[in-house]
């Protein structure tokens, strides 16, 4: 794990495959990978609820894992 982007993995279910699903720390958001490919950007809002800043639409286990861990 790099320390300045400290990273956890997990494996969901993404159309109808079993995807390693990548959630990479940065200065303001999270990356978010799918089998290495980059797919999305996830941060916090005012209330520190997760909203999605951008890419593809993520399921909602992505968001509610990254919540959790």
């Amino acid at each position: 794990m790099d320390d300045q982007n400290p990273s956890f993995c997990f494996v969901i279910d993404y159309a109808g495959k079993s995807v390693l699903c990548e959630v990479i720390m940065q200065e303001s958001a999270y990356n978010i990978l799918f089998n290495g490919r980059w797919m999305a950007s996830i941060e916090h809002t005012e209330d520190w609820n997760w909203i999605q800043a951008s890419g593809v639409i993520l399921p909602d286990d992505v968001v509610q894992k990254s919540d959790s861990e």
